[in-house]
């Protein structure tokens, strides 16, 4: 994991949902720091986890900076921070990263201001397929960008919606595709042209008269921007193909996970993009009991939570074996993270894991 940590700049944590993905997160985020990297971790969790484990009511669309109430946890265990380490966390808001974003395509400020007055836009940030994850790449890239921080980590929704996020930019952009605007603004032909008639006309009486003008506007701006867009787009692939960039996968040990882990990694193939490891998290294997002895039948309770464990043990182990095949093809080997006797709220606990992840 210190290895992982130390040669990417981005890392993305992404698997199955209810096993602890964003508080491993911010754990490997403290784990960078504690080695005196500077990290920013972002989560596009929509349950608000990450705000949770950092002790936090909430994170906001810019890095909050706790590199003090990190030093401060870490002292409490007898632990120095390095001076050069810093440590910040955010939850992107889609809305002003969309919109920041529409105004980086351009340096004609009145070109983007037609563009984010426009109530078709409203509707289009709050609801077209794949903004929400493309924003949160877009705030990655511009955090990367920024030059702020050498170790980035981002945690993801449970990993059908982390694959909407990879696919996200090239979903998006087929909105800026040049046909399509031209033949939205241009119809090629008249039975194109009669056909948008009746649909625009349709639109208009359940929108209001303005709707046309607003519609032939916003695809015009979106036309012009395209060729900023195009760019971003190639600067945002490369970034997520590049060695900078690595995945680890989370997950708990049940064989129940393994088909979509498995088609998970497939698809991180087809993007370019490296499978650095897994962490299966949760785990009474993570503990070992070597030559413990099981106590007389006197003490019967005891002996049949010693038994029960052990047998929970070999479940898992049984899990495993699949787990262990779908990284093996790479030459990775499972980290095992324990089960917790408690939940993760504050700090002082995210630093306890952290320091299991070296």
């Amino acid at each position: 994991m210190k290895s992982i940590l130390s040669r990417r700049k981005i890392i993305i944590t992404a698997g199955t949902g209810g096993v602890g993905k964003t508080t491993l997160s911010a754990s490997m985020g403290i784990r960078a720091a504690m080695d005196g990297r500077k990290v920013c971790v972002i989560t596009i969790d929509p349950a608000k986890r990450l705000a949770t484990s950092l002790g936090m009511q909430g994170l906001g669309d810019q890095p909050t900076d706790l590199t003090e109430q990190l030093r401060q946890a870490l002292a409490q265990q007898g632990l120095e921070l390095p001076k050069a380490a810093t440590f910040s966390a955010l939850m992107p808001d889609t809305r002003s990263t969309f919109e920041n974003f529409f105004r980086s395509l351009t340096d004609q400020e009145e070109l983007a201001d037609r563009m984010v007055r426009n109530p078709l836009f409203q509707i289009f940030a709050r609801e077209f397929s794949g903004t929400n994850e493309y924003m949160a790449l877009q705030k990655l890239s511009s955090i990367h960008e920024s030059g702020k921080y050498d170790c980035i980590i981002l945690d993801t929704p449970p990993s059908r919606s982390t694959l909407e996020f990879l696919d996200a930019p090239k979903l998006l952009a087929q909105l800026f595709d040049a046909n399509l605007i031209q033949w939205l603004v241009v119809p090629a032909n008249k039975i194109a042209s009669a056909a948008m008639k009746k649909v625009l006309g349709l639109m208009e009486k359940l929108m209001g008269a303005s709707f046309m003008g607003h519609m032939v506007d916003f695809v015009t701006v979106l036309f012009e921007m395209r060729t900023g867009f195009t760019d971003h787009l190639r600067r945002m692939i490369r970034l997520m193909e590049s060695e900078d960039v690595g995945v680890m996968l989370v997950t708990g040990a049940h064989s129940d996970f393994s088909e979509e882990l498995s088609h998970f990694r497939g698809h991180l193939e087809k993007h370019g993009i490296r499978l650095d490891g897994m962490v299966v998290n949760r785990t009474i294997g993570a503990y070992r009991d070597e030559g413990a002895e099981i106590p007389p039948a006197s003490a019967s309770e005891f002996r049949s939570a010693v038994e029960l464990l052990r047998s929970l043990k070999g479940r898992e182990e049984r899990g495993l074996e699949n787990l262990k095949k779908i990284v093996a093809a790479g030459g990775l080997e499972p980290r095992l993270m324990p089960e917790l006797a408690r939940d993760v709220h504050d700090l002082e606990d995210l630093v306890q894991i952290a320091r299991r992840l070296d």
